[in-house]
């Protein structure tokens, strides 16, 4: 059972090890997966950030634009009836041409315009300065160039091109909405790209940088993000939170069952113990019993020696029932919880019964009992703590290699009654200590069992006082003793002096 426990606990923490690696792994993976998508969504928002304050600013060019085209006093804008396709051609020229220059006036037509006109209206004069700087100006503007119609119109558009910069609020405004629409809320600074950011860790991120000029390619932005490993926590909070939480589960499931394999490895070699110590107190018995009863069937005895083999089969069939009774007594205890009586009883006046019964056996012993002057009441079943501080009794006088000597100490404090034994016996090792009250248990002595027992009388008492609302411990040191001690709460209401009268 030894190996097959062993096998089972090594496959489980392969399986663990397994399994735990697969979840780092995953994990890793979630990580690596978090930080790609992450810069691309960093990347494609300040695009598209830049790309909307770009557009804002080149509509302000076209609305100056715009302004520039209907004052009369800087453009002439003409038409003419084309006398080939029959529609309306457009001219725009200078109001005041630069001297010495030839430029012919620009001509342009548009299909959506019906009419055939051979002298400019107010009407197609609008129509024109809209559909023009909206149309051919903007188209411009967004390819990135700029077409001199006029010179002076030409020169007037790229000057305002060239003073237009950057606003960066609205342009950290725009970034921040298109990073929110991607699930990303975190601190960053927006730098121009020959800038260089200032006081940020180690860890921080830089985008790509973007142009954000409309005619020079020179003006560019980028985003720093102090500490991306915030945002990757946040986008995997859930992730990491499944893991842990099953990590969680995994190990805790591993750790019972392997405490439960321990336990029931610890419990089957305890209980080989019991068995076999079991088999040695009740053959000891049954074999003296039959030496006894074939003694007095073959051989003519006297009537005294025929006492003395009676007295030894009542002696020990009398020890065959207490071995009997004390088995049967915890496998009831195992299979259900014990109805224990709950009579006012009298702690001190308890004690003294169960001294006087005892009385025969510690006659060997050196008793000192430390009655109080007041009774103690308390509420219990009699016959089981009667049992209980027999078993302690019991305990104190097989595990002392000399003399005994054993102090039995009663007294109350603190709203609970305390019972203590205390003896001169071996004592019970620091290591051990905590598992002696244990079923089956014995404090190991190797192959050597001068003191007999099942291991059951520790366990049962503290059965029976935990069932009565008290507790029982101990203090013990090798080689010099060990000291129980039993802590029961008190009767809320003492009787009437009446009432034991």
């Amino acid at each position: 059972m030894k190996h097959s426990i062993h096998l089972v606990l090594g496959l489980m923490t392969a399986c663990t090890v397994g399994l735990l690696g697969f979840q780092f792994y995953w994990n890793y993976q979630a990580y690596r997966s978090a930080t790609r998508s992450f810069r691309q969504d960093t990347n494609a928002a300040l695009e598209t950030a830049v790309q909307q304050e770009v557009a804002q600013r080149r509509r302000q060019l076209v609305r100056q634009y715009q302004g520039w085209l209907a004052d009369t006093n800087q453009v002439v804008i003409g038409c003419y009836l084309n006398p080939v396709y029959h529609t309306t051609t457009f001219t725009l020229a200078d109001k005041h041409p630069f001297l010495g220059e030839k430029r012919k006036p620009f001509k342009v037509s548009f299909d959506d315009f019906r009419q055939q006109l051979t002298t400019i209206t107010p009407q197609a004069r609008e129509f024109f300065i809209r559909r023009f700087s909206t149309g051919t100006v903007a188209q411009n503007l967004h390819q990135g160039f700029i077409y001199y119609h006029t010179k002076r119109l030409g020169d007037q558009l790229i000057l305002a091109a060239e003073q237009s910069q950057v606003n960066h609020q609205r342009l950290r405004t725009l970034y921040t909405a298109s990073l929110r629409e991607r699930d990303i809320n975190a601190d960053f600074q927006l730098t121009e790209s020959k800038k260089l950011p200032t006081e940020l860790p180690r860890a921080a991120y830089g985008t790509r940088s973007f142009q954000t000029g409309i005619m020079k390619k020179d003006e560019l932005v980028r985003a720093w993000f102090p500490d991306p490993n915030l945002v990757f926590l946040e986008r995997m909070k859930w992730v990491l939170g499944s893991s842990f939480l099953l990590l969680l589960i995994v190990l805790g499931c591993f750790g019972f069952t392997a405490r439960t394999l321990l336990r029931q490895r610890r419990l089957a070699e305890l209980k080989n113990d019991f068995v076999n110590n079991m088999t040695h107190e009740l053959k000891t018995p049954v074999a003296t019993i039959s030496l006894a009863t074939e003694a007095l069937q073959s051989f003519d005895l006297s009537p005294e020696a025929t006492n003395d083999y009676l007295h030894i089969i009542r002696q020990q069939s009398g020890r065959l029932t207490g071995l009997i009774d004390q088995i049967l007594r915890h496998v009831v205890l195992e299979q259900a919880t014990p109805a224990l009586a709950n009579h006012l009883l009298d702690l001190p006046e308890l004690v003294t019964q169960v001294l006087h019964q005892n009385a025969p056996q510690l006659t060997q012993a050196h008793l000192t009992y430390h009655q109080p002057s007041a009774p103690i009441y308390i509420l219990g079943d009699e016959t089981h703590l009667a049992n209980v501080l027999t078993t302690l009794l019991d305990n104190a006088l097989k595990y002392c290699s000399g003399q005994p000597h054993i102090s039995v100490f009663c007294s109350a404090q603190a709203g609970t009654a305390e019972l203590k034994v205390t003896d001169n016996g071996q004592g019970i090792p620091l290591a051990y200590q905590d598992k002696v009250f244990d079923k089956f248990f014995r404090v190991p002595t190797g192959n050597i069992h001068t003191v007999k027992g099942y291991g059951l009388g520790l366990n049962y008492a503290r059965t029976i006082v935990e069932q009565l609302g008290g507790q029982i411990s101990l203090q013990s040191v090798e080689e010099r003793g060990t000291s129980f001690t039993i802590t029961l709460p008190l009767a809320q209401h003492e009787p009437a002096a009446s009432s034991f009268a």
